[in-house]
């Protein structure tokens, strides 16, 4: 009795089981990360230069200057982004050349053959990089 009640859950467990293996429907786009990649991209070639990348941030510091004094400060930023992570890594008032110099570096890192643009490929790796990092546990050590 025992093995027919097993293998009848063993059989409905089987049966069932495709119905759990169904794709998941496609999340939405996250703002920032690759949707941010695909903004960036404004004359949408597939490329993204380094003139559209310091033009989008040009665009932001505007955007973030409510007081249009030339400078974002970390209470603009938290306005801008509540309980956001807009304010990581900032000290103090940020000026256009700040922003620019981190933005620079931060080009460089994601244009790894260094040709001055982030083709298909070089975004390609950042999507992987990025769903690594979002499928590691909270304390472990996805690569970068």
């Amino acid at each position: 009795m025992k093995k027919f009640l097993l293998a009848a859950a063993f059989g409905a467990t089987a049966i069932a089981a495709p119905a759990f293996a169904q794709d998941a429907p496609p999340q939405p786009p996250r703002p920032g990360g690759m949707a941010m990649l695909d903004r960036l991209d404004t004359n949408k070639d597939g490329v993204i230069t380094r003139d559209e990348f310091s033009a989008d941030v040009a665009r932001r510091f505007a955007k973030l200057d409510a007081d249009k004094d030339g400078k974002v400060s970390q209470a603009e930023l938290q306005a801008a982004s509540p309980g956001g992570m807009g304010a990581r890594g900032m000290t103090g008032d940020m000026t256009l050349a700040d922003m620019q110099a981190r933005a620079d570096k931060r080009f460089e890192r994601l244009d790894t053959n260094h040709d001055g643009k982030i083709d298909q490929a070089e975004r390609d790796a950042i999507r992987a990089r990025m769903g690594n990092r979002q499928a590691s546990p909270p304390g472990s050590s996805a690569n970068d």
